[in-house]
């Protein structure tokens, strides 16, 4: 809900690359021009999601906001929108800040076939779209709470991840699979606007991240000090103010991403100038330092309460 991000052309490119799989936003804005056949945009208003929620989970949900209680939700989505998931053999959630790979190249059918939850971060998870999987969050496990504990206490679970309903499935017996294809890329710090590095596999000193007709990758240079790829399922850029394209992300065949933004990306070459040009790092401005600064004294001088960046 509420406006697209700048960069959000470049989503929608990456989601053009996967034509096999459909697409499904909930929104309050009007679907851009340019979406891709295969995203559909499911027009709503607050109040009508809070009245969906509300009938399906049999609770009250009047005061729904869309904040950080209101992600933990994620997972009841197989169950509230059972309507708009008719017929499709599974669903899924993922995060806005996300460009997408070729996602079939690594969810083979032979992983969709023996599996009943694929994948188990909260910026991409699969289930199989099935009553009994739909509703396994309701399910019990010893040591995790339920669901509507954490929204009635704002518990800091991250319950559609591996605290949560990850063990929840494991206790019940449901297959699940996982595995590290994603470029997770390191949030900046408090300091700096940190260049693209995986929380991860091994980074490389040269290295540039490239999403390239519907494949995301990352090049880096061998021993041989030649240029090598290796692929992604999809690059999340989390904890990023991102800006939007300076072109038209839907007449590139590609596009470098990094903590500047999206550049357009054209197959060769790739020289040591590009890798140092397109993966920079820089300070974060002197106000923001200066503001940084400030409440970290204060904060150990006990005049202000801790926060969280």
């Amino acid at each position: 809900m509420g406006k697209y991000p700048a960069y959000f052309d470049c989503v929608l490119r990456s989601c053009g690359g996967n034509p096999d799989i459909n697409w499904l936003i909930i929104t309050d804005s009007p679907a851009p021009k340019n979406a891709p056949p295969n995203v559909r945009f499911y027009q709503t208003t607050l109040p009508e999601l809070a009245a969906r929620f509300s009938q399906k989970l049999g609770r009250d949900f009047s005061g729904l906001q869309m904040n950080g209680s209101s992600i933990q939700l994620k997972i009841t989505f197989g169950l509230v929108f059972d309507d708009l998931l008719a017929g499709f053999d599974f669903w899924g959630h993922c995060d806005i800040d996300v460009i997408f790979g070729n996602l079939r190249k690594f969810l083979t059918e032979d992983i969709l076939t023996n599996h009943d939850k694929i994948l188990c971060r909260g910026h991409l998870t699969l289930y199989r779209n099935t009553e009994k999987v739909n509703l396994a969050f309701l399910l019990s496990c010893p040591g995790v709470p339920d669901l509507w504990e954490v929204l009635r206490t704002n518990r800091q679970v991250q319950f559609d991840e591996w605290g949560g309903i990850y063990l929840i499935f494991r206790y019940n017996d449901f297959r699940q699979y996982h595995a590290e294809f994603i470029a997770d890329i390191r949030p900046p710090t408090k300091w700096k606007i940190t260049r693209f590095d995986t929380v991860a596999p091994t980074n490389y000193l040269e290295q540039v991240f490239y999403w390239y007709k519907g494949g995301i990758y990352r090049a880096h240079y061998n021993s041989d000090r030649a240029v090598v790829d290796e692929e992604y399922a999809y690059l999340h850029f989390q904890q990023r103010s991102m800006p939007g394209p300076a072109f038209n992300p839907f007449e590139q065949d590609g596009f470098f991403i990094n903590s500047e933004g999206f550049f357009p990306y054209r197959r060769e070459p790739i020289t040591a100038a590009d890798f140092a040009r397109y993966n920079p790092e820089r300070w974060r401005p002197y106000p923001e330092l200066v503001k940084h600064v400030k409440q970290a004294l204060r904060r150990r001088l006990g005049l202000a309460p801790a926060v969280s960046r």
